[in-house]
């Protein structure tokens, strides 16, 4: 980097012929054998922090919303924080078929209407883009119905049906979050728990069209006096399924409707 900045028109040719005598000393280094441990533990290091950087490129393609992601095992598994509508997001690209849509909160605006100054601007439909295949999308749908079918979501499964009495396919995932700070003594003993907040999350799709995120949330020590789970979220989507089963319905207008304005004197 050094000498890129102070040869910015240099080509990859140069920058290897420059970086000759650093790169024979690294190689030295390398090959010392009584050295193997320091190399082994910064070689591990370095594929740590790089296996990371290549997890959170792909989790940013499907909408993960921080700058980072913190090495550690929550992360290795999918454990990692996120935010409620990122899920939401995550579902929707998943629902979609694997092309993932901007998230927008005015898709068109229309100005001085019925005026030679009339002016519309229309957001592209077709601005969406792939981020997983197909293939992958069917899967992961299929492993989502499970959830309500068979899983931790299952009390909410058939809530949700068309006027014939047909139930609407639905699949999530569940998510407890019990996030404390503990002192571990000899021994595995915890020697002090502090919690700093709880979390329950059901992150969800009803139909072929409609999805969304439920989160319950207890900030600070109050915490300590919760022991929800993630089934407080989903008993709460199955409570509202009679004010929601009339917006999902077939042909149903469930979008903001855009009022038509006049144009006065």
């Amino acid at each position: 980097m050094g000498y890129l900045l102070g040869h910015p028109d240099a080509t990859f040719k140069d920058i290897v012929k420059a970086s000759q005598f650093e790169r024979q000393e690294v190689y030295s280094w390398l090959f010392k054998s009584r050295h193997k441990g320091a190399r082994d533990s910064r070689i591990r290091t370095i594929l740590e922090i790089e296996a990371f950087l290549d997890i959170h490129q792909r989790w940013q393609k499907v909408g993960y919303p921080f700058d980072h992601l913190v090495p550690s095992l929550a992360t290795a598994i999918g454990s990692s924080g996120d935010r409620p509508a990122a899920l939401a997001e995550l579902i929707g690209t998943i629902l979609n078929d694997g092309v993932r849509m901007p998230t927008l909160r005015i898709d068109s605006m229309h100005f001085a209407a019925n005026t030679p100054y009339e002016t519309k601007l229309i957001n592209d439909p077709d601005a969406g883009k792939r981020v997983m295949p197909s293939e992958v999308a069917t899967a992961m749908r299929e492993a989502l119905s499970q959830v309500v079918d068979a899983g931790t979501a299952k009390r909410v499964a058939g809530s949700f049906k068309l006027p014939d009495g047909t139930p609407l396919a639905m699949g999530g995932k569940t998510g407890t979050g019990d996030n404390r700070i503990e002192a571990i003594g000899s021994g595995g003993r915890i020697l002090s728990s502090k919690s700093l907040n709880r979390t329950a999350t059901f992150v969800f799709y009803i139909g072929s069209n409609h999805f969304g995120t439920l989160t319950a949330f207890v900030p600070g020590r109050s915490a300590e006096n919760f022991t929800f789970t993630s089934a407080l979220p989903v008993q709460v989507l199955k409570g509202m399924a009679p004010i929601l089963t009339p917006y999902l319905q077939p042909g149903t207008h469930t979008m903001c409707q855009p009022t038509e304005v006049t144009a006065g004197r």
